[in-house]
């Protein structure tokens, strides 16, 4: 302990041994000193909302114009959102019976198709919709629009995709409960977010219009309302516990996508004039006249920049003559060698910015192998399955199911029961790198119960109730018109040889060496004259 930390002991003992051990904590952690080295770091000690405050609107807007002006961030999008949502994460009803299975499935497809308020889009593409907003702007709202009981064919409920920009931020501070329908519980509002007792997400304040619109002054009065939380679906990726706005993924690499595409433009430009063949003529007759005389071809004019300067042009074939006193000079500009090593490792770290991988974004396949490529693609699909299962599913899949129910039991088209209309969510399939060793493996999984067989149907993108269906459907048909396949797991083996079912090698019965007759879903025999 230095002697001013000694008289401070004097003074408040407290004060000089918390000083002592910041003083010693300093010494363990070398992130932790101060210096030259460390005077870089933005260490603030803020709350994720105080941070967000201030930086909301810049990234976002920053976001938007990479995505527009710049090929590798509309490339990331299109990969995030593809491997996340692809043609839609779709649900398989497991309610424990058939009958209100197929009628769910019923009515789902029905009403998928027009679930957009704005007659637009299905449900699918907006959740390809809302999780590119959410990648590029940090967060999208869903807004659910209940309809009138006036068809009694489709579930009365529409949805509204909003961008955050209608989140009112300016909504900060004490705005608590004043009367508003939705509002109960509400204490305060953080960054237009209504929260109550523990920070309980209680809705949002919307903005009637978009604010960036041209047209907005002669719309609406732009005062934004408070809608409850069980009116509407706020899509963010939450990052600190606490954090009420979503900020865009493109935060970490917006400054070295920037720089990345200057020096990419610089090179561009540069590569343009070492493919012109330029010369100089220098003059030194200082009688003031002109270099070339203007009557004679090939004089361009003179340089707006620089107007005691004169521009001549070259063409081939072309002889000329120069006066006394001027010579002319060519051109001899230098290659550039590091554009590649500079561009590679720029494109690696915004790839690992945001979550993807160098091939996906760039398409350079030249240094890939099968070893990299499947090292690459099981970390991706793992951020992926955590996004799918911990983002989108519970916050937009969830959500919308529930209130699908909700509508659906309300206009009569279901039943009202005590237990829950429960769905297990389907995700995009994954492409196998390999796929005679890729597949190999899945159903070596489902034979030693790894995986249930639904897991195993589902994992290629498929309804396991619909495969069954159509499959029985398929060989009902084939063993009406007296057809085999030699996928008929029924009659053959892995090998696709006749099964000998009776033990006496020859595929059939022990009689007639024929097939086992096969029933059908109700265990009636099938026969030649069942219908189709």
């Amino acid at each position: 302990m230095n002697v001013l930390d000694r008289a401070i002991g004097w003074v408040a003992p407290r004060t000089a041994l918390s000083r002592a051990r910041a003083r010693h904590a300093l010494r363990i952690y070398e992130g932790a000193s101060v210096g030259r080295r460390a005077s870089s770091f933005k260490a603030l000690n803020t709350s994720a909302n105080a941070e967000i405050q201030g930086a909301l609107r810049p990234l976002r807007s920053r976001a938007r114009d990479l995505a527009r002006n710049t090929p590798y961030a509309a490339r990331m999008l299109d990969i995030i959102t593809s491997h996340v949502v692809g043609t839609g994460i779709t649900p398989i009803p497991d309610t424990g019976s058939d009958v209100l299975d197929r009628r769910l499935e019923d009515l789902w497809g029905d009403w998928e198709g027009q679930a957009d308020v704005t007659g637009r889009m299905g449900f699918y593409a907006m959740q390809a919709l809302s999780v590119r907003g959410m990648v590029e702007s940090g967060e999208s709202v869903i807004r659910f629009i209940d309809r009138p009981f006036d068809d009694p064919r489709r579930v009365p409920l529409q949805l509204q995709l909003l961008e955050s920009d209608f989140i009112d931020q300016w909504r900060d501070g004490i705005y608590g409960n004043d009367g508003q329908a939705g509002a109960e519980g509400l204490e305060h509002t953080r960054l237009g977010v209504g929260l109550g007792e523990y920070d309980r997400r209680i809705g949002l304040w919307l903005n009637p219009n978009h604010p960036g619109e041209i047209n907005t002054a002669a719309m609406r009065p732009g005062v934004s309302a408070f809608v409850a939380q069980n009116e509407l679906i706020h899509l963010f990726k939450e990052l600190r516990p606490g954090q009420v706005r979503g900020v865009s993924w493109f935060a970490p690499i917006l400054m070295t996508s920037r720089e990345l595409a200057d020096f990419l433009d610089a090179v561009n430009v540069k590569a343009r004039v070492e493919a012109c063949f330029s010369g100089f003529v220098t003059n030194n007759d200082d009688a003031g006249v002109d270099m070339f005389d203007p009557a004679r071809p090939g004089l361009a004019g003179r340089d707006g920049a620089n107007p005691d300067a004169q521009l001549t042009s070259l063409e081939p074939g072309m002889l000329k003559e120069l006066r006394s006193g001027q010579d002319i000079k060519f051109a001899a500009p230098t290659g550039t060698t590091q554009v590649e090593p500079i561009l590679l490792f720029n494109l690696q770290a915004m790839a690992a910015g945001v979550g993807c991988t160098y091939d996906q974004i760039s398409g350079d396949l030249r240094g890939a192998n099968f070893s990299s490529l499947r090292a690459g693609k099981v970390e991706f699909r793992r951020l992926t399955e955590q996004l799918q299962n911990h983002v989108v599913i519970p916050q937009v899949c969830n959500r919308t199911w529930d209130r699908f129910v909700s509508r659906a039991v309300l206009a009569g088209l279901l039943p009202a029961r005590a237990e829950p209309y429960r769905a297990q969510w389907m995700t995009p399939a994954w492409e196998p790198i390999n796929p005679n060793d890729d597949i190999e493996a899945d159903i070596k999984a489902a034979r030693t119960g790894r995986i249930s067989p639904q897991e195993y149907v589902a994992s290629f993108g498929n309804n396991w109730r619909k495969v069954q269906d159509m499959t029985a459907a398929f060989y009902k048909r084939a063993d009406r018109l007296g057809l085999a396949y030699d996928i008929d797991a029924r009659r053959t083996d892995q090998s696709g040889k006749l099964q000998d079912a009776g033990g006496d090698g020859a595929g059939g019965d022990p009689t007639g060496g024929k097939p086992k007759p096969l029933k059908d879903d109700f265990g009636e025999p099938i026969t030649a004259s069942a219908s189709n």
